[in-house]
């Protein structure tokens, strides 16, 4: 399930969402998507994603609450 669930990499989560890479990074630096770094890399759920965009169409921007998720902790 989890599997089937698990975006790796901004450009993927892009391609995801139909945002450009530059907005996911700068959407994640500003927390307002979920994602969790794993050394140089961000993983992202579809279904977070898919809830914070549903989120920001009702409301007129990204939701800030839940913003990330996180396994280990978040490296910064």
């Amino acid at each position: 399930m989890l599997k089937n669930d698990l975006i790796r990499g901004a450009a993927a989560a892009a391609n995801y969402t139909g945002l450009d890479q530059g907005t996911i990074y700068r959407l994640c630096q500003q927390d307002e998507i979920p994602y969790v770094r794993l050394g140089h890399r961000l993983f992202f759920r579809k279904s977070e994603l898919d809830q914070t965009f549903a989120g920001a169409f009702q409301r007129g921007g990204p939701s800030k609450t839940g913003s990330q998720s996180s396994i280990n902790g978040r490296v910064a």
